[in-house]
């Protein structure tokens, strides 16, 4: 057990503790203490501290941008992406475009590393060349990213991924 100068106990679990000595979060010691001009208030200093939104409020806040209401949404196609990708189907496909391809980018010629198995023509636009072997080609993640259906650019919502 460690006594601070001041008398307390180092750690001990009250408010006061944690001004003097800062607290630890994620693996690291932030201080807690306030200094002049902060805009970042902690504990009883926050003008929030002991308030609670109201049941009404916290409803709001959770349906508010959940499910077709947020932004990104494209019509619930991600459960159809996961369930594809966790098929041994689609697994076999992607080594079988990795051994083609000798574990190769084919943009640049990095060997090696993490690599992508790309769909050239994209699944929403060829549902039926999903496992075709001829419409994938082995990139590096950088190379990835710069292609025109990366992340679904360039495709239609909703598309089907039987």
């Amino acid at each position: 057990m460690k006594i601070c100068k001041d008398g307390r106990i180092w750690g001990q679990n009250n408010k006061e503790a944690g001004d003097h000595l800062g607290i630890l979060t994620k693996g690291r010691y932030v201080k807690t203490g306030i200094r002049t001009g902060s805009k970042n208030q902690f504990g009883s200093k926050n003008p929030f501290y002991g308030k609670h939104h109201s049941i009404e409020a916290r409803l709001r806040m959770s349906e508010a941008k959940m499910g077709s209401k947020h932004p990104k949404w494209k019509g619930g196609i991600s459960p159809k992406q996961q369930t594809l990708r966790g098929r041994i189907e689609f697994r076999l496909w992607r080594e079988a475009v990795f051994a083609r391809d000798n574990w190769t980018c084919q943009e640049c010629g990095r060997r090696g590393g993490y690599m992508n198995a790309h769909h050239i023509k994209s699944l929403a636009k060829c549902p039926e060349l999903k496992f075709a072997i001829d419409n994938g080609k082995t990139l590096c993640t950088k190379c990835h990213r710069l292609t025109d259906n990366y992340a679904g650019r360039n495709t239609r919502n909703g598309a089907d991924f039987n």
